[in-house]
């Protein structure tokens, strides 16, 4: 049997040829895959930028609901974004939705590939949407597995520290204020202050008496201290003293001043404690103010009324001080005094400069931002 040379060699260019051309059809689509997932990726990383600029945008406009959307779809497109992720579950805790707050900041925590400080801002978020919750327990349990990667964490300490705050405890609030920032002395006067005010209602009296000695230590100004080591030398017999700490809250915050005057009972004592008291800020309108209230309080109606009107001339503008003039003797139009009787007016409101939450109720620390001593006080 002959064999043909020319058939087998044209056979083999042929096979050539073929494997030549599947290998060029191969390579042409896997280039044409790699330009297609290549064109997808940019799509979905423009698209992810647009969607993350829209959020951050709703976040600056303020429009929460629409920047969750907008996060929401960004970390649709990319399920690794932890920091979109956190952002969402921010946004959930702003609009007080805790719960799904929680469950997003918490899922996070499974997985495995977390770095030291993606691990550390979860726990710090996980804790702070807790301490939002009121339950503080949680928080606290938080905060410290946060301090337990860093134990240098200044946010973690100070966390810590406001939540006990937020829960009374006292006693580690002070230890955690020392170890975040325990130069703020004014705050350490409060805590101490705070402990003192446990103490009274465990009738530990000496006790108490040590706390806001210690208080007054920190911070010589501090009112709330002032008043309640005054009750107690009060209570002691000690009125001089007591009469001596009342009076210098009236001259360290004037706006304070109905503070320390509704604790002196005896009339004589108070009629001189106002006497001095005027000599000393004769312009000062809350001296003025408080001093015509207290002087209501014992019947002494002209010198109120004298005091009010030059509260008036002095340009304060009040309700409260109007009703008062209405309801003396020394007016006589019935009908507005029957007006006035039925119109619930406040005389005093107090205003966190902080925050610019407003109440008509004191309090040092502020409920709403959670920082002391920031009264604005307003005769209303």
């Amino acid at each position: 049997m002959s064999v043909n040379v020319e058939q087998i060699f044209t056979a083999i260019i042929h096979s050539q040829i073929a494997i030549f051309t599947v290998g060029l059809f191969i390579g042409a689509l896997l280039v044409y895959i790699a330009l297609i997932s290549k064109q997808k990726k940019e799509n979905i990383d423009k698209r992810k930028l647009e969607s993350y600029i829209k959020g951050i945008n709703y976040i600056i406009e303020d429009e929460t609901d629409k920047a969750i959307q907008e996060l929401t779809a960004t970390a649709k497109l990319d399920p690794d974004m932890i920091d979109i992720y956190v952002s969402i579950g921010n946004l959930f805790r702003k609009k007080g939705e805790i719960n799904r707050a929680l469950i997003i900041h918490k899922s996070l925590l499974a997985k495995s590939d977390l770095s030291k400080d993606k691990k550390l801002e979860i726990y710090l978020n996980v804790g702070i949407d807790y301490r939002k919750a009121g339950l503080y327990d949680r928080a606290k349990k938080y905060f410290k597995d946060a301090l337990s990667i860093d134990p240098k964490n200044m946010t973690a300490k100070r966390m810590l520290y406001e939540v006990y705050e937020d829960s009374r405890d006292w006693e580690n609030a002070l230890v955690w204020h020392k170890r975040f920032d325990g130069t703020d002395k004014h705050i350490l006067a409060h805590i101490y202050t705070e402990l003192g005010k446990d103490k009274l209602k465990e009738n530990d009296t000496e006790a108490a008496k040590k706390n806001f000695e210690k208080a007054l230590k920190e911070y010589k100004e501090c009112v709330d201290a002032l008043l309640h080591l005054g009750d107690i030398y009060f209570n002691y017999g000690k009125l001089e003293k007591a009469y001596q700490l009342w009076e210098s809250v009236c001259k360290i915050r004037p706006e304070l001043c109905n503070l320390a005057l509704s604790r002196i009972k005896d009339e004589t004592t108070l009629k001189k404690a106002i006497k001095n008291l005027l000599y000393e800020l004769p312009d000062n309108q809350f001296i003025l103010f408080f001093a015509a209230e207290s002087y209501f309080s014992i019947n002494q109606e002209k010198k109120a009324l004298s005091l009010y009107k030059k509260l008036i001339k002095n340009g304060i503008s009040s309700l409260y001080i109007l009703k008062r003039y209405l309801a003396s003797s020394e007016a006589d139009d019935k009908f507005i005094k029957l007006f006035l009787s039925k119109t619930d007016i406040r005389p005093i409101r107090y205003t966190c400069t902080n925050c610019g939450h407003s109440a008509y109720k004191l309090s040092f620390r502020c409920p709403k931002c959670k920082t002391w001593d920031k009264l604005k006080v307003e005769i209303v």
